[in-house]
């Protein structure tokens, strides 16, 4: 009796921890079970459009400029305008080199005109004069030949008045000389008065094309040479973009058809065509030159501005998916789409990829559910819990 008092009290005791021990197996069991389903984030393939562009950083500059340069050697005598003033072309006078030596010149060059005119018309009274004579050696020329004839005058007589007329004959031609050559100096002093003219004007330069002053290179009290830069104008109305691209872009860049997205300080300014291309590509860098011109950039086309042009060379429609959602396993690219609660490996092939997406060429079918976050922690098979 004392033995089976002694078995149902050690029975009584071990059931209880029997039962708490089979209810905590089911409870790791379960939690075992939520572990493996792992969750992720997915979402469905979606069409998008995608385009082979390529962005390249350009300049923005005016498409018409100028570099005013000095004419004239001499003493920068004065400049009339500053950065930033406005100009126009052919009555904005910008500044003067030394105009007195030049205006001491042009006096000089209008006397010698002057006393060339001068000994003109004193070679052109001589000529009229020696032709006067000349007729007059003419005639009485005549009348001895006729007396010489009739025997009223003697042989030397005759001879006198042949050489008289011969003379004067000689007379006129050398008048014709001098009044040809006061004619050519004349016209040589002319030509002298109308280079001193010009550099006297070239003291004095005027604005070539409308616009703005950019740069002021010299300050009055220098030196000059002839070709010496002082100015720069910008015309600020007719902007362009110009960038280098690589040598292999050649082909695909047509003027007039090409356009590019241009992009200012990280704001989308517009879409513009291509109207340059440069007609060689550069031997050392292997790159080559495109601009565009800039209409109605309004305020944001600035010349000395950096850019970036994105030229897109081709446009189309085609499912994507986000890039982080493609892994590269065994050298294959795969992504993980959702089927029946289930992480599933599709090999897919990439096609073009923008602004963080990827065209899908082959593997997925519109509409499918594709992991997007938490595809790095899955393999084929594993049960996952989309959020």
């Amino acid at each position: 009796m004392k033995t089976d008092r002694i078995a149902l009290a050690l029975l009584a005791a071990a059931l209880p921890a029997a039962l708490l021990a089979a209810g905590c197996g089911k409870k790791e069991s379960a939690a075992a079970e939520t572990v493996r389903a792992l969750a992720v984030r997915a979402q469905p393939v979606a069409a998008r459009a995608f385009e082979r562009r390529l962005t390249v950083q350009g300049t923005l500059e005016a498409k018409n400029y100028a570099h005013v340069a000095s004419r004239a050697d001499g003493n920068l005598d004065a400049i009339w305008v500053d950065e930033g003033d406005a100009v126009v072309a052919g009555e904005t006078a910008l500044f003067q080199i030394d105009p007195v030596s030049r205006g001491n010149s042009l006096t000089i060059a209008k006397q010698n005109l002057a006393v060339a005119q001068a000994s003109l018309a004193v070679a052109q009274a001589s000529a009229r004069k020696t032709d006067a004579e000349a007729r007059k050696a003419t005639l009485d020329f005549k009348r001895y030949e006729r007396l010489h004839q009739d025997g009223k005058v003697s042989d030397n007589e005759y001879e006198a008045a042949e050489v008289q007329h011969a003379q004067a004959e000689a007379g006129l031609a050398v008048a014709a000389a001098q009044v040809d050559l006061a004619e050519r100096q004349v016209k040589q002093a002319e030509a002298s008065l109308s280079i001193a003219e010009k550099s006297l004007a070239d003291t004095k330069i005027f604005a070539p094309i409308s616009g703005v002053v950019s740069a002021r290179i010299a300050e009055p009290g220098e030196q000059m040479s002839v070709g010496k830069v002082v100015l720069r104008i910008d015309d600020l109305s007719t902007v362009e973009a110009a960038a280098f691209l690589p040598a292999q872009y050649y082909p695909e860049v047509v003027s007039g058809e090409t356009t590019f997205r241009l992009d200012v300080g990280g704001r989308e300014v517009g879409t513009y065509a291509v109207t340059y291309r440069s007609p060689v590509i550069n031997p050392t860098l292997r790159t080559f030159e495109i601009k565009g011109l800039l209409e109605n950039a309004g305020a944001a086309a600035v010349p000395g501005s950096m850019a970036d042009l994105t030229l897109v060379f081709e446009t189309r429609q085609g499912p994507g998916v986000p890039s982080a959602a493609i892994l590269v396993r065994n050298g294959k690219s795969i992504v993980f789409v959702v089927q029946d609660g289930k992480a599933v490996a599709r090999e897919v092939a990439g096609g073009l990829q923008n602004d963080g997406w990827t065209e899908i060429l082959s593997g997925l079918a519109a509409g499918e559910t594709v992991v997007t976050e938490g595809q790095t922690q899955l393999r084929d098979g594993l049960p996952v819990n989309v959020l």
